[in-house]
């Protein structure tokens, strides 16, 4: 063992008690965070078939992002065969709703190194899939030990995760050249990767598999619907993935847009549910006319402001929408994907932080289907362009569907790339 993936091992066995300790915090809110807490320690049911492939996708976001991959995979070597794990309830609620069951589910394994070898002993897949960015020496190391190959797919790497992995290079570099393959959105994510020591010949750039995603048609229907409810008249707004600080900003441009825009709704979708009470209590501190989706009842055509306090609809929010907000850009957090408001038929709008996805805004800002506004004042006035303006939203729809048309193939590209390393 390096030293230091020994001191790195040290740190997660004195840090696992809290880690534990927090899932029972959390659980206070949210019971399912206290279930299955076995399965993070490598005490696993029994599969119904031999798992082939695991695959790995965080939480929430990854997970949806893995759906073409996933999908492809299941015709390819059957569901039965196909496990995925992830580290929070939320992605795997979702894994359940995406996949139906089809698919095994458990939960990710603590970095632990006597975990990590009981958790292969139990699987041993042919292959282990890690979608974006999740870089586990322990994981890895047995992994390589166990002749068991480690893909990353739709790899990603902003210039802050390289900042932060460059201040632990060795045991990085000694990590990420463990994997049989890294398989990268764009060039910029190549060349982040070499910065922390990947080797050239395992780094590929495929194109970013969120690109595949197909728009659910059966959404134009529940869009009607939702319209009807709110008022057919009405123009849409989604802040979709706000983080804390921003539903006060987007709060403020609210207050600005109505002076010209009869009749705006606004729905707020905050990034994490643990904060779907604040930001309802923040818009009624406001004194506007609140709903909440977790209400389970009809909407009131007079509410000004819609919470979605639900899980896995957010693309039916941006189908619904006329136009998004997308959070995570009005403070430095880096922002969020725009690809799938794009998808479902809405203009972007973003603020001045999105480098986790630079080349995705700078490919859909060079078509004008997005926008990205370093203050908040050329916020305000481009969501009020397009707000007003329906022709100018149906051009950078259109435009933006042609866009993504033009790069699609990346999960074709992964897959292959999957069945060559099993292969071998």
């Amino acid at each position: 063992m390096s030293l230091s993936r020994f001191f790195y091992s040290l740190l997660i066995v004195l840090l696992t008690p809290l880690f534990v300790v927090r899932l029972f915090i959390k659980g206070r809110q949210s019971p399912k965070y206290r279930q299955r807490i076995s399965e993070r320690f490598a005490i696993l049911p029994v599969f119904e078939a031999p798992v082939k492939i695991w695959i790995h996708a965080v939480s929430v976001g990854e997970t949806i992002a893995s759906k073409p991959v996933v999908e492809a995979l299941i015709q390819e070597y059957g569901a039965e065969h196909i496990l995925m794990t992830t580290t929070t309830p939320t992605g795997a609620d979702t894994v359940k709703r995406l996949f139906d069951g089809r698919i095994q589910h458990c939960y990710f394994p603590y970095d632990l190194p006597v975990v990590v070898h009981a958790y292969l002993k139990k699987v041993h897949p042919d292959i282990l899939v890690v979608i974006e960015t999740e870089i586990w020496p322990n994981l890895w190391h047995v992994a390589k030990t166990k002749n068991i190959p480690v893909m990353m797919v739709n790899a990603r790497l902003s210039e802050k995760a390289t900042q932060r992995y460059l201040k632990l290079n060795n045991l990085v570099t000694e990590t990420v050249n463990k994997a049989t393959c890294i398989a990268c959105r764009n060039q910029d994510d190549v060349a982040n990767f070499k910065r922390i020591g990947a080797r050239a010949e395992i780094l590929q750039s495929i194109g970013d598999v969120k690109l595949d995603l197909i728009f659910d048609k059966s959404l134009r229907n529940v869009r009607h619907g939702l319209r009807e409810e709110w008022g057919s008249h009405r123009v849409v707004w989604v802040a979709a993935s706000t983080h804390q600080g921003e539903d006060e900003k987007v709060l403020d441009l609210y207050v600005e847009l109505v002076k010209d825009i009869d009749d705006l709704l606004l729905i707020i979708v905050p990034r994490h549910p643990e904060r779907f009470d604040a930001v309802s209590n923040l818009v009624v501190g406001r004194g506007l006319r609140v709903q909440r989706r977790s209400e389970d009842v009809a909407f009131d055509q007079t509410a000004e402001v819609i919470i979605g306090d639900s899980m896995g609809e957010m693309m039916m929010w941006y189908a619904a929408a006329d136009t998004v907000l997308m959070g995570g850009s009005l403070l430095p957090i880096g922002g969020h994907n725009p690809i799938e408001p794009i998808v479902a038929g809405a203009p972007v709008v973003s603020g001045g932080h999105v480098f986790n996805f630079t080349e995705a805004y700078a490919m859909f800002t060079s078509v004008k289907a997005a926008w990205v506004e370093v203050e908040d004042e050329g916020v305000l006035q481009r969501l009020k362009l397009l707000l007003s303006d329906e022709s100018l939203r149906k051009q950078a729809v259109a435009q933006g569907q042609v866009c993504i048309e033009q790069h699609r193939g990346a999960v074709a590209k992964n897959i292959q790339l999957i069945k060559q390393i099993i292969e071998k």
